[in-house]
């Protein structure tokens, strides 16, 4: 629980989730929190009897948005766009090995889909072999479908399975052509979903330039360095941006008051916030 000196407007949860849940005719049990956040926590829900039912999905991933102001402006209609844009974009994917199977709506604000036991990208120091031909592989069916990952960048969204086989989770960022739309609302989305496939593709290789240097081909290096102008300018313009933001997390995270309420429940390694955070194993 969060404590009254506590900022608890970065998160988008003022209190911790639910304990309990009910989902596709089941109850699951709280289990952990991956990851809270300004916009989600994302947490780890399992089911709640000493005996799971064959047909029943024994754990599954909610993801509950953003539902509270922000400095007195009303938010929670972020955290409504944000759960209906993934069940947009899952609804696309449906059926695609690789990605998490959808499980459904609990409120206007949090969603779920299916647990996929596996590890994070990031905390491993490297994939089994011939990792990242699947990985691309799984890329394509995703741009043929229409939609550009968008966050390829994050090592923690890409993930290894038990099998050696490849998931991508957190499809928040995630765009859609959009043919229904009327022009020029259509064109532009095509022209971004094609910018954004690409940088999927820029990413992926990068990653594989850096963990698997051994199995890159001469057009997967030249592709690993491919930016475009567009991408260097966005890295010139967001870069400030991303060091005022460290510096204000941190400044907050050393004087206490960067305490998330969902603390008790991250008791994992967390790589992303290691960068402000400055002690990979303390929590917030």
């Amino acid at each position: 629980m969060a404590s009254p000196r506590s900022n608890t407007q970065m998160f988008a949860l003022r209190q911790p989730p639910p304990e309990h849940l009910e989902l596709a005719g089941g109850r699951y049990r709280l289990a952990r929190v991956f990851k809270h956040d300004f916009f989600a926590a994302t947490c780890l829900y399992q089911f709640d009897v000493p005996a799971t039912p064959p047909e029943a999905v024994p754990r599954v991933v909610v993801k509950f948005c953003r539902n509270q102001s922000f400095w007195g402006l009303p938010l929670d209609w972020i955290g409504r766009f944000l759960a209906g844009h993934e069940e947009a974009i899952y609804g696309v994917l449906r059926g695609l090995a690789g990605v998490p199977r959808w499980m459904g709506r609990l409120s206007p604000t949090s969603c779920a889909v299916e647990y996929i036991d596996a590890k994070p990208l990031d905390h491993l120091p490297s994939p089994p072999a011939g990792f990242f031909s699947r990985l691309r592989e799984l890329f394509d069916a995703i741009h043929a479908r229409g939609v550009a990952y968008g966050d390829t960048n994050k090592r923690s969204n890409i993930l290894i399975g038990l099998d050696g086989r490849p998931f991508l989770v957190d499809y928040q960022i995630a765009i859609r052509r959009r043919d229904d739309l009327p022009w020029p609302v259509n064109a532009i989305l095509r022209r971004a979903v094609a910018y954004l496939a690409d940088k999927d593709i820029y990413h992926l290789y990068k990653h594989k330039r850096r963990l698997c240097p051994n199995e890159m081909t001469e057009e997967e290096l030249v592709l690993s360095y491919s930016r475009s102008w567009l991408h260097r300018l966005h890295r010139r313009l967001t870069k400030p941006y991303r060091a005022l933001r460290r510096a204000f997390l941190a400044r907050q995270y050393r004087k206490g008051q960067l305490l998330s309420p969902t603390a008790a429940l991250e008791d994992h390694h967390q790589p992303e916030k290691a960068a402000w955070r400055g002690d990979g194993h303390k929590r917030i």
